[in-house]
């Protein structure tokens, strides 16, 4: 049996067990619903649409894109808009895969993707509801840690992104269903496994990664404690992550492949973006040391990942007395992983971190310590629901120490709040406003005094009707807390600030894929990711109009930068040479070849100046150069370099070439698609096709239909030569990791499916 909080009916428990049945999860589902409407209206019915950082940046322009492709009945395997050319499905955290991505690339876009990420707020209530009661047999409590779970600082920021979100909505369902086949085997191990697929596609490998962190150790908890079944334990949980694999491999394999060729390294994001040392205190009062954005939005200095991790003040007292009131093995293991996430999301001030990253490299490549406190999210809403669960157990001989138990820690916490404020008011941090923490603390306070004694009062109320009515008030008190905690973490914007084709007339002429792209300089770069304009609606059209993030796919132009979690390492060390860069001042030589028909005017935050200079994406017949893989950066900055007379290429690549100089021929674009292009050229002798298109080993040519080898040209680009007379050359995106891994999951899930199907019984 697990070491799980037993609610056993006795003869003298109170009715709040039975009062609560009525808490059916059809009924929380109404009640979380509620809650996201009542918090969100102008997204459900005003017109209005999420905006805040990176949803503008990168979660609505690449939904825009796997939108477009979703209706030309492609899969978005490979972006040709952004970075010069990008994988798109292998960064994983685009949901390319994920099933309810369907919401929003069916529904209107502006609407469906804001739809889509208010629906994951109640799958992630009700999947820590379901998980809660099966551990506590309580559902009034169960209720509270699924609301506690759904509305907290951290998940509410994570409406920035499709993968956070939807990664941290699945992890209860995770953690629940490996339980379930752990336990009882058979169709549960299926069944598990289906739900570990759909957090594994949804992205966010971090979370996936600490979801299976938490699963390992109570695999290994329940081994211990049932040693008799310790093989059948091990097997069904290594078959349930074995099958979560191989249904997934469709995404898995590309973006290990991927991952493999990416600017990503151990220690990529080390030590950045964590809680500080005094961090702890924002957990009881959310202002503490924080500054208020131009928007409005509050940060720590230094933390720009999230806006927030305030969790409630009465769930965390609550958590905290669950120790005392509960004190289980499973509730240990529960503050070991809140604690243990915390500690680590502090990076190298925490100490953890930097040993963890030390002996467990991999760790490292989860960017920012910060996501460590995902497991603090995860644990705490069940801690307290295990101490509600025990003050509501009925008038034992326990009950009255459990109930001092959990005043003398609400009056602990309160002590720490007032601390807190007198910390304040004594040493205020720069620009910080005490009567402003004072306000904010006090209502922590009172929602803490009225959460914990609402808790109390309600194991007194005999009346079954009337414990169903007051039985609300936790779940409210609980969302209160959290909706108030700080201003609105999620503003808002209207609806049309997405219309694509906003900036047809920014441009004299279209920039299309092939043809152009827009070079943003360094300026506007920085001043959008450092300031905000007074006016969101202003500001975001603003950053649609310098093309801030992946902003240009909205409007179809291609750009060499982009927003991404993961790079090919040579086309972005050589962008950031430019991006960087103060000024405009680099060379037109490269900026011609990168087909940079306007860049941004340095005058004119929001204006661009044309460069008539500028090449198609490909050139026909430039001369080689061979020169060691090192050298040819810093030779593509120098003023001499033409990229219509000449080409640079490694010198391992010698033996792959035939043409000697510039040869003068013929080149027509027939036809060009995001992962395809089709020339016609003709020439008198061996020629060189180049093409300004990010090399990335996936993508293959063949002549006249016979493969040929594709070069690295130019550093980080690709070329071909093409033999003399004329021929028809085609460029094709072929992922063979995709079309591997699309088979094994096809066959997996076909296997699955056969094996849930009922049986018929032989007669």
């Amino acid at each position: 049996m697990n070491p799980e909080l037993e609610c056993k009916a006795t003869s003298g428990r109170s009715n709040l067990l039975y009062a609560y049945e009525w808490l059916t999860p059809i009924r929380f589902v109404l009640i979380l619903a509620a809650f996201v409407a009542a918090f969100f209206p102008d997204i459900l019915w005003g017109g209005r649409s999420l905006y805040f950082k990176d949803f503008g940046a990168y979660t609505y322009p690449n939904a825009f894109f796997q939108r477009e492709s979703f209706w030309h009945g492609e899969i978005p395997l490979w972006n040709p808009l952004n970075n010069c050319g990008i994988p798109y499905l292998a960064q994983w955290n685009t949901s390319a895969l994920y099933p309810l991505s369907l919401i929003y690339l069916i529904l209107p876009l502006t609407w469906g993707l804001n739809v889509f990420l208010l629906v994951h707020l109640v799958l992630a209530g009700l999947g820590m509801y379901l998980l809660a009661s099966r551990w506590t047999k309580n559902r009034l409590a169960a209720a509270v840690a699924g609301v506690a779970f759904a509305f907290n600082g951290m998940t509410l920021n994570c409406l920035e992104w499709t993968s956070n979100l939807g990664a941290l909505a699945w992890m209860p369902w995770v953690i629940l269903a490996a339980e379930q086949a752990w336990t009882r085997g058979g169709r549960n191990i299926i069944l598990a496994a289906l739900v570990g697929t759909m957090q594994m596609l949804a992205g966010a490998p971090e979370v996936i990664a600490l979801s299976w962190l938490v699963v390992a150790a109570l695999g290994i908890d329940s081994m211990i404690i049932h040693q008799g079944q310790r093989g059948r334990i091990f097997g069904r949980l290594s078959l349930t992550a074995l099958i979560v694999a191989l249904l997934s491999a469709a995404q898995l394999l590309p973006f290990w492949d991927l991952l493999q060729h990416s600017d990503r390294t151990s220690t990529f994001g080390a030590s950045i973006w964590t809680i500080p040392t005094w961090g702890w205190a924002n957990l009881f009062v959310p202002l503490f040391h924080q500054y208020q954005d131009t928007s409005g939005v509050y940060f720590q200095p230094n933390q720009d990942w999230t806006s927030s991790y305030f969790l409630g003040a009465g769930i965390l007292t609550l958590a905290g007395a669950a120790l005392a009131l509960a004190g289980s093995r499973r509730v240990w293991m529960l503050w070991g992983f809140a604690l243990f996430g915390f500690i680590v999301a502090m990076g190298d001030e925490g100490i953890i971190y930097h040993g963890l990253t030390k002996y467990v490299p991999i760790l490292g490549f989860m960017r920012y310590p910060i996501k460590f406190f995902f497991l603090t999210v995860f644990a705490i809403p069940l801690l307290a629901a295990f101490a509600i669960a025990t003050l509501g157990n009925g008038e034992t001989a326990a009950s009255k120490r459990n109930v001092r138990w959990t005043l003398s820690i609400s009056v602990l916490s309160i002590a720490v709040i007032a601390g807190i404020l007198w910390h304040v008011f004594a040493h205020p941090f720069p620009n910080e406003h005490p009567w402003i923490l004072l306000r904010n603390g006090a209502f922590r306070v009172l929602f803490l005094v009225l959460m914990v004694g609402a808790i109390l009062v309600l194991g007194r109320i005999q009346n079954v009707r009337r414990q169903m009515i007051t039985g609300l008030l936790p779940l409210v008190l609980v969302w209160l807390d959290v909706v108030t905690h700080v201003p609105r973490q999620n503003p808002t914007i209207k609806s049309s600030a997405f219309e694509p084709g906003l900036l047809t007339n920014y441009f004299k002429s279209p920039l299309r894929n092939g043809d152009a792209r827009a070079l943003r300089n360094g300026p506007s770069y920085d001043f959008f990711f450092h300031h905000e304009l007074a006016d969101p609606y202003k500001d975001y059209v603003g950053r649609r109009g310098v093309l801030f993030g992946d902003c240009n796919i909205m409007d179809g132009i291609p750009t060499p930068d982009g927003l991404y979690s993961l790079y090919l390492p040579d086309q972005q060390e050589l962008f950031s040479q430019f991006i960087l860069s103060p000024t405009n001042a680099f060379p037109s030589g490269f900026a011609d070849f990168l087909s940079a028909s306007v860049q941004s005017d340095p005058g004119n935050l929001f204006g661009w100046q044309n460069r008539p200079s500028a090449l198609p994406f490909y050139t026909f017949g430039p001369r080689p150069i061979f020169l060691k893989s090192s050298e040819i950066p810093t030779a593509l900055v120098q003023t001499n370099f033409d990229p219509r007379q000449i080409v640079y290429l490694p010198q391992e690549s010698k033996k792959y070439v035939n043409a000697s100089g510039q040869v003068h021929g013929t080149i027509h674009l027939r036809d060009i698609a995001a992962e395809r292009w089709d020339f016609d050229t003709e020439a008198g002798a061996a020629a060189l096709l180049v093409l300004s298109q990010a090399y990335y080993h996936p993508w293959r040519a063949y002549v006249d239909g016979k493969p040929t080898e594709i070069l690295p040209a130019n550093f980080a680009f690709q070329a071909v030569e093409v033999p003399a007379g004329r021929h028809r050359v085609r460029f094709i995106y072929q992922d063979r990791f995709f079309q591997v891994g699309g088979w094994i999951t096809l066959v997996t899930l076909t296997s699955c499916i056969a094996f849930l199907l009922p049986r018929r019984e032989r007669g």
